[in-house]
C-alpha cells in the first residue's frame, strides 16, 4: 500500500519530461467555481484545463473565463501575477521586479517539480473513513524543534489515552495519563529533548498501542526552516499562496508537522483552493498516512473541475 502511494506522489511531484522548456513559475492558487482556467503550452498544443501546482514555462498562455482566476508565482523574482478574464490570455514571462531573497526562491522551487499531466494510479484505500480507530497524526517521520511541538492523534472522544515519549533504547522520557484526543503542546519544561531520534506512543485499553517516530532537529536546521517561513510572511503574498509557500519552505527541511498545520490553517481559510489540498496530500503521503493523502488528492481533483 505505502509503495503504491509513494509512487503516486513521486509521479505527481516529479519534474515533467513531456516539456522541453524550463519552468519559470508555478500556479499556487486556482479558482474555477463559476468559471474556468486553461493553459496553452508555448511548445504547441491545445488549450487544456489548468492543474493545481502546474509548472509554467516562458511563453505559455494562461486564460481565465467567467469568475475563474489563477495566481502565478515566479521563481527568480518571487513576484505574483493574477490571471482573470480581464487580462486573458496572459503570456508568461519573467517579471522585471527584484525578488525577496533566496529563502522564498527555494520554497517556490520546491513546488516547481510538478508535471503538466499528473499521473494518478488507483489506490486500494481511497477514503479517510477506512482509517483505524486510533491514528497518530503528528509528529511522524518529521523533524520538530527542541523548544516546543505538539502531539496530535485521532481517536474516539470517549476514550482516555496514555501518551508517552521514549528514547530509541526504549527508556520512557515523559508520560501523561488520561489524555483526550486534542493537540497536546509540549515545551522543554515538560520534557527536554536533545537533537536525535525519538518515538511517541498512544495507548488505550480499547485499542492497544500506536506509535510513530520523529526527529528533534538541530538548532541551525530549526532556524533555517523558520527564517524561510518568515521570509514568505514578509513578502505579503495572497493568503492561500502564503500558506502554500510557508508549508513548502518547512517541507524542504522535513518539518512536515509544521507544514501540515500551515496547510490546515490555509484550508480552513480557503477551503476550495485545490493547491492546498494537493500539498497537504503530499505531507500525508510522506508521513505514511495513505488514507488521508488519498482523500486530499481526491478533494484537489474535485475542486479543479469547473463547477
Amino acid at each position: 500500500m505505502r509503495s503504491v502511494l509513494i509512487l503516486v506522489t513521486a509521479l505527481w511531484l516529479a519534474p515533467s519530461t513531456a516539456t522541453a522548456a524550463e519552468s519559470i513559475g508555478v500556479i499556487t492558487e486556482l479558482h474555477v467555481k463559476n468559471g474556468q482556467v486553461e493553459v496553452k503550452p508555448a511548445a504547441g498544443g491545445d488549450w487544456e484545463p489548468a492543474k493545481p501546482l502546474l509548472g509554467i514555462s516562458a511563453g505559455d498562455q494562461v486564460r481565465a473565463a467567467g469568475a475563474g482566476k489563477a495566481v502565478l508565482v515566479f521563481v527568480s523574482t518571487q513576484r505574483t501575477t493574477v490571471v482573470t478574464a480581464d487580462n486573458s490570455p496572459y503570456v508568461a514571462s519573467l517579471p522585471p521586479q527584484p525578488g525577496f531573497g533566496e529563502r522564498v526562491k527555494s520554497a517556490i522551487a520546491f513546488l516547481q517539480s510538478t508535471p503538466r499531466e499528473p499521473v494518478r494510479k488507483p489506490l486500494t484505500v481511497r477514503s479517510s473513513k477506512d482509517l483505524a480507530p486510533v491514528v497518530i497524526l503528528a509528529p511522524r517521520e518529521t523533524q520538530v524543534a527542541a523548544e516546543g511541538f505538539s502531539l496530535e492523534w485521532q481517536g474516539p472522544e470517549s476514550a482516555r489515552y496514555t501518551v508517552r515519549i521514549a528514547a530509541v533504547d526504549g527508556r520512557v522520557l515523559w508520560e501523561r495519563k488520561n489524555a483526550v484526543p486534542r493537540p497536546l503542546a509540549l515545551s522543554p519544561s515538560d520534557v527536554l529533548l536533545v537533537p536525535g531520534r525519538y518515538r511517541w506512543e498512544i495507548e488505550s485499553s480499547e485499542h492497544g498501542i500506536q506509535h510513530a517516530g520523529f526527529d528533534v532537529a538541530t538548532p541551525d536546521v530549526t532556524t533555517r526552516a523558520r527564517l524561510a517561513a518568515d521570509a514568505v510572511e514578509v513578502a505579503r503574498y495572497p493568503a492561500a499562496t502564503a500558506a502554500l509557500l510557508k508549508a513548502a519552505a518547512l517541507m524542504r527541511e522535513r518539518f512536515y508537522a509544521d507544514a501540515r498545520r500551515e496547510l490546515l490553517r490555509g484550508v480552513a481559510a480557503s477551503p476550495e483552493e485545490p493547491t492546498l489540498h494537493v500539498l497537504l496530500g503530499d505531507v500525508y503521503a510522506r508521513t505514511g498516512l495513505e488514507n488521508l493523502a488519498a482523500a486530499e488528492y481526491d478533494e484537489a481533483e474535485a475542486l479543479s473541475v469547473r463547477r
